[in-house]
């Protein structure tokens, strides 16, 4: 029985197209011989849209994107928020720096004084995002298995290639972090987002005093403390920076259940930063805020 050429479609319907008896999508567009994820809805005629055609891929041996930063002068007192797709790649938990605010605009080693950055800590399983201004934290950590209800991830082993926890059809997931100025505790300033979920369980916050200092630079997958190293093996698409702070219902729709989409869809006016990766591996941005170079890693076309 050929399927529809247009409606919904179930996977009992692919089980009985293939012959089957279980299965992903994933699985039976392998099957149908098509390698790319969506080949199969492609195949049969059922629309799908990619925003971007190459995503970043990163391999945790010195690579990483680095790059001068004007859109924001300070990240202590603007609300603002990050959303980004991920895709672990690591065979074991270690730590990772996923993105990197940095004081220091000639992108050297060692500034730990004043930068704002989120960090993956594999000894305890968690993601760490922390303001850090005249060498003082404010910030706030999430154990990922004691969230395995949003997660997905089950096991204190970590987040790896093998426990990437919900994903969408790509094995990517969506993080999202809100910051709220306006909150006098990091228990209360900060937010993150699995997907199109809340992260509710914190297991250590850090209230010291938030002063100004100037953010020169953005890196993604850069090492901590060092940015002349890259240590996150990872896969990145659709970074963006807004000024302001996301609703759940605003993550909701930017996760677009599971299909990335273009940032500039959401909240067009606050958003001041979204990276994109072309073949060359040059960096094109949404606005001019920011100009990067990748440093070792690559792009890979969808």
């Amino acid at each position: 029985m050929a399927l529809q050429s247009s409606g919904q479609i179930s996977i009992s319907d692919l089980q009985t197209e293939f012959s089957g008896t279980s299965g992903s999508l994933k699985a039976y567009s392998e099957a149908a011989g098509k390698t790319e994820p969506h080949g199969l809805s492609e195949f049969y005629s059922y629309a799908f849209t990619r925003t971007n055609t190459y995503y970043y891929t990163n391999d945790g041996v010195n690579d990483y994107i680095k790059g001068t930063w004007s859109g924001q002068t300070s990240l202590h007192n603007n609300d603002w928020s990050v959303s980004f797709w991920v895709r672990q790649n690591q065979t074991s938990a270690s730590s990772q720096q996923l993105w990197d605010f940095n004081a220091n605009s000639t992108l050297n080693s060692g500034n730990t004084t004043n930068r704002v950055f989120l960090q993956y800590v594999g000894a305890s399983n968690r993601l760490l995002i922390r303001i850090r201004t005249s060498g003082v934290n404010f910030d706030k950590q999430w154990t990922l298995h004691d969230n395995s209800s949003v997660t997905g991830i089950t096991s204190s082993a970590g987040w790896t290639s093998s426990q990437r926890g919900f994903t969408n059809i790509d094995d990517m997931c969506m993080i999202t972090i809100t910051y709220d100025s306006s909150q006098s505790l990091a228990v209360d300033a900060f937010k993150l987002y699995w997907n199109d979920a809340e992260v509710t369980s914190s297991v250590s916050t850090a209230n010291g005093a938030r002063s100004a200092a100037t953010f020169a630079s953005l890196c993604l997958c850069a090492a901590q403390h060092n940015i002349s190293g890259g240590n996150a093996n990872v896969d990145i698409d659709e970074w963006a920076f807004y000024n302001d702070v996301l609703t759940s219902t605003e993550v909701a729709t930017l996760y677009n259940n599971g299909v990335s989409q273009s940032a500039d869809t959401l909240h067009t006016n606050n958003l001041s930063e979204a990276i994109s990766f072309a073949s060359s591996n040059s960096l094109d941005t949404y606005a001019s805020n920011y100009s990067g170079t990748i440093t070792g890693g690559s792009t890979v076309a969808y």
